[in-house]
């Protein structure tokens, strides 16, 4: 069963994915639509009630304007390897300011969490709670970085 871990603990999920072109009419609160059809609809959906969801190759400039009026923003993760969607979630909370909750689901697993961690997610769901404790365990294993990233801005020759 899919484990959501949101601030490094596993939690229960209150928001429900919607699928590309499987909209509800009305669109339930909490619901996570896909962001084209969110744009289509904001004027008519509850304030601060729904997020949206993207695929990891889309332009920042795209989702970012509308950043400061979702309080959610999943990022779809298509293979383990594709990092685009790390790129975009640095983008979002270091140049739009997200504040949200950052989501990455998809292909995750166990290792890219501290990628995920240091680009700025909250929040990532994973196949299973075994691999969501792994996945916990794993982002503080290192404690200290070379490269700044979003948690941490200034790197570590300039810390000293």
């Amino acid at each position: 069963m899919p484990t959501l871990v949101r601030d490094l603990e596993i939690v229960p999920d209150a928001w429900t994915l919607v699928a590309s072109g499987a909209v509800p009419a009305p669109v339930p609160a909490r619901a996570i639509l896909p962001f084209e059809e969110w744009r289509e609809r904001r004027a008519v959906l509850p304030v601060g009630r729904t997020g949206t969801w993207v695929e990891g190759d889309v332009e920042a400039e795209a989702v970012g304007p509308h950043a400061a009026n979702l309080p959610l923003i999943a990022v779809h993760f298509p293979a383990f390897a594709d990092g685009r969607g790390l790129s975009l979630g640095a983008l979002l909370r270091t140049r739009y300011g997200f504040d949200g909750e950052l989501r990455a689901y998809g292909d995750i697993l166990p290792d890219l969490a501290q990628y995920l961690h240091r680009s700025g997610f909250d929040a990532f769901v994973l196949a299973d709670r075994r691999s969501a404790e792994v996945a916990i365990a794993s982002v503080g294993s290192i404690t200290d970085h070379y490269q700044a990233s979003v948690r941490q801005p200034v790197p570590a020759f300039r810390r000293r």
